[in-house]
């Protein structure tokens, strides 16, 4: 058991596993905890077609009129009230790695992203086994996703880069807590029929392409499969649109006039992305692995909802009143998926 003054203690149940247990009362609206990722990493397709983010935090370098113009084809251009795009004054900022010249919001994400993985995945080279790393897996795992072979890369690359390798094992080891069997399960439906193939090709693929020492445990037929099942289970969606952003901005900014138009924007722009992409696309950037955050289990009635507001830390807000004693749970299920109304479309914005 870990317990603190946090607000929260982190307990072991013989059948859930790891859970979340408040230890003080939580209003709605209060934020639980904050938390910045072990590791993250854009989806593989996103990144294919064109949706462009931070290479570290996955804030969005797209403006919203480009966002929408992306998701709906073309089908919507012009967008009304962009004074309030959250990323307009911040363009001058952006910064390309020198060499293999993808893009970062500020120069602060590349020197750390640099720091913690980025110079053992640096490839400015189009035939870089990596690639083709990264190409094999989206032969494996089509969209819409919700894993991605380059967190797991990522996650190699900071253990070997770490400046306490032991430390870095012992956290990844933290979060793969099943057995062999279950791995083997888990790691069979997320990769289909042909998985035991595949799980090789996958392997050989990483070891061709990464210089492993410190993190080599981790790439046996059996650490392996530990770390496809832990990105399969543990990965955590991180939303970071700028079309919510710039949502959220609009309903804190015009008048009640201006509303009226405004929704009936959002809901042309809804009908247009989901007849392009669907909303699976909307606000689904690409995942991270959050060591206090894995210990959340799902609900169906949650009384709490990960927040992102344009990067990849998340913040664990309460939905429902939380008493001393309460499981803190959320909901695996995006709420587009349940039901596409506009009530649901507004508090799917609010708390993604």
């Amino acid at each position: 058991m870990d317990t603190d003054d946090k607000g929260y203690m982190i307990t072991y149940d013989p059948i859930k596993g790891k859970c979340l247990v408040a230890t003080k009362h939580f209003k709605v609206d209060d934020v639980i905890f904050t938390e910045e990722p072990f590791v993250s990493c854009q989806f593989s397709w996103n990144n294919l077609y064109g949706y462009r983010a931070c290479n570290h935090c996955l804030c969005p370098l797209e403006t919203t009129s480009e966002n929408i113009a992306r998701l709906t084809n073309a089908a919507i251009t012009e967008v009304p009230f962009e004074e309030y795009c959250p990323i307009k004054d911040k363009t001058q900022n952006y910064v390309q790695c020198e060499s293999c010249k993808v893009w970062y919001c500020s120069s602060t994400c590349l020197e750390t992203a640099y720091n913690r993985y980025h110079q053992l995945l640096c490839r400015p080279d189009s035939n870089d086994p990596l690639h083709y790393l990264e190409e094999l897996w989206r032969t494996m795992h089509y969209p819409p996703e919700s894993h991605n072979i380059m967190l797991l890369c990522r996650l190699l690359a900071t253990i070997e880069l770490s400046a306490s390798p032991q430390q870095a094992n012992q956290t990844v080891s933290n979060f793969c807590h099943r057995t062999e069997n279950e791995n083997e399960h888990l790691v069979h439906k997320m990769l289909g029929e042909k998985f035991v193939e595949q799980i090789e090709q996958l392997r050989f693929g990483v070891l061709k392409s990464m210089p492993v020492r410190e993190s080599s445990q981790w790439l046996t037929p059996t650490g392996f499969k530990s770390l496809l099942a832990l990105i399969g289970t543990n990965g955590q969606g991180v939303g970071t649109s700028v079309f919510h952003q710039w949502t959220n901005n609009c309903k804190k900014h015009l008048s009640s006039d201006q509303m009226e138009s405004f929704e009936q924007f959002v809901d042309n722009a809804y009908e247009a992305m989901e007849q392009v992409v669907g909303v699976d696309f909307l606000d689904n950037e690409g995942s991270a692995l959050f060591q206090e955050h894995s210990s959340i289990n799902h609900s169906c009635f949650p009384n709490a909802a990960s927040v992102f507001d344009g990067n990849h830390v998340l913040r664990l807000v309460a939905i429902r009143m939380i008493e001393p004693g309460d499981e803190i749970n959320t909901s695996y299920i995006a709420p587009c998926e349940l039901d596409h109304s506009r009530h649901t479309r507004q508090k799917y914005l609010q708390y993604v």
